[in-house]
């Protein structure tokens, strides 16, 4: 056994073959772990909308004034932010606030664009939306702001959208109802999900 060197290490030949299967694995993977990020991003979204509307009904009880949120769009996407109803200015570093994230959009009304779902249906919602900014007087009821004092009950309904590296596009909705109950429906497979 005097000559006899024993050779470690792998051959050249299963160095390949273990490469090509984590290529392929990869290349698989990939598309996949692409759109649970965006899925994630898009829920993230939804969340944080809900949360900021919560809060905007919590404040105009707590604070025995009506309370509105508003949508704008700065360089990360659009963020929603809240004021009492009467103020008009824009948003400052003082007013709560929610960053939606930067590949979402917000929808004027209903969707629109290629692949979009029809809008969710007053059989879906329980009550007719509509898509203005949504007021909570101080009993924290939504209603739609148009003067002191003259807030009209109702409910609403918000589209957002994200744009995917694959060319396919995420959908998700936030509701109010005219009781106040918050709801995240998400698109998926043909219908709505709340």
């Amino acid at each position: 056994m005097e000559g006899v060197l024993r050779q470690r290490g792998f051959s050249i030949l299963e160095v390949l073959i273990v490469v090509s299967v984590l290529l392929i694995l990869g290349i698989i993977g990939i598309p996949n772990m692409m759109t649970v990020i965006s899925n994630a991003r898009l829920q993230g979204g939804g969340t944080s909308l809900s949360g900021l509307l919560q809060n905007t009904r919590m404040q105009a009880v707590k604070k025995n004034v009506t309370m509105t949120a508003h949508f704008t769009v700065l360089g990360n996407g659009p963020v929603a932010y809240a004021k009492q109803a009467t103020d008009t200015s824009s948003l400052t570093a003082s007013d709560p606030q929610a960053q939606l994230g930067a590949p979402l959009t917000k929808m004027a009304s209903t969707p629109t664009g290629s692949g979009a779902p029809a809008a969710l249906t007053t059989a879906e919602l329980g009550f007719t939306a509509v898509t203005t900014d949504p007021s909570f007087n101080s009993r924290g009821l939504p209603c739609v702001y148009s003067s002191p004092g003259n807030c009209a009950n109702s409910g609403f309904v918000y589209y957002f959208r994200d744009s995917r590296p694959s060319g396919k596009t995420g959908w998700i909705a936030v509701s109010i109802s005219p009781a106040g109950r918050i709801r995240r429906w998400t698109y998926s497979s043909g219908s709505w999900i709340g």
